[in-house]
């Protein structure tokens, strides 16, 4: 009867250790993933609005440039 109690505990165990590990890296996963996601967005936009600044005020420049 003991051993029976403990392969049950230890089975219980293992099984809430490996639920817990898969919630763990399920939550972890989706956390890392939105702040990726943010960061992501956010260096973008950035590396994107300068580029398109250079670029814009370089033709802007260049036509007032013709301008005058």
């Amino acid at each position: 009867m003991k051993g029976k109690i403990e392969l049950g505990t230890s089975v219980k165990n293992s099984v809430r250790v490996s639920v817990g590990n898969s919630v763990r890296y399920s939550v972890g996963n989706s956390v890392w993933n939105s702040v990726w996601d943010s960061v992501e967005n956010s260096v973008w936009d950035s590396v994107r609005n300068s580029v398109l600044n250079s670029v814009w005020n370089s033709v802007w420049n260049s036509v007032e440039s013709l301008k005058s």
